[in-house]
């Protein structure tokens, strides 16, 4: 795994892994976790911790950030921003979005040089076995939501059928629907997961 890297000295996994709920309808996959975001105090919060500190501050983080991410202007919160309307679109708006959903990413380590390279087929399948296979059996989500083009083909080449789910596709949060046709698609996106669920 020489092309991914560890935020944390100690090896801990890195951001990306987040849930309030044991069991869910929706498990969100994204690719991998990005690079620290810009313009906060993301970096302040991992330093000098220990690795059962982590977890605990990723979670506050989340929260907060999903609290506030209105008004968070890193160029880089547009993932969070996107990610957090279409969930709101899909869940309804006076919901709590962590009452159905739990978080994680096909790869735990971010990329070394760009967040655009394609992922390792090698790491993919060790990061399936170890950790992701393990939180589909943990949540028993009926749908993973999977966040890009190459997140669903890896996971409709590695999820059995035994898991009764369906992987439904939307587009990375990273990059934005065009405006005139966002509503429409997520319209659709909503009624196979509403179909999914029943």
């Amino acid at each position: 795994m020489s092309e991914y890297k560890k935020n944390i000295k100690t090896g801990f996994p890195p951001r990306g892994f987040y849930f309030e709920k044991g069991k869910v309808d929706i498990l969100v996959v994204g690719k991998n976790p990005g690079h620290l975001l810009e313009n906060s105090d993301e970096h302040k919060l991992y330093s000098n911790k220990k690795s059962h500190e982590l977890f605990d501050t990723w979670i506050k983080f989340r929260k907060d950030y999903f609290k506030d991410h209105k008004s968070n202007k890193a160029r880089s919160s547009r993932f969070h921003k996107n990610l957090y309307k279409y969930l709101n679109h899909f869940i309804g708006k006076n919901k709590n979005i962590f009452d159905h959903i739990a978080e994680t990413n096909l790869v735990k380590c971010s990329n070394k040089k760009r967040e655009q390279d394609v992922l390792n087929s090698k790491t993919i399948n060790e990061c399936y076995d170890k950790y992701l296979l393990n939180e589909i059996n943990l949540f028993k989500p009926k749908v993973i939501l999977a966040l890009g083009r190459e997140v669903e083909k890896h996971l409709n080449k590695k999820i059995n059928v035994d898991f009764n789910c369906k992987i439904i596709y939307v587009k990375h949060p990273s990059y934005s629907y065009k405006k005139e046709n966002e509503i429409q698609i997520l319209d659709d996106i909503k009624k196979q997961i509403d179909k999914a669920l029943k």
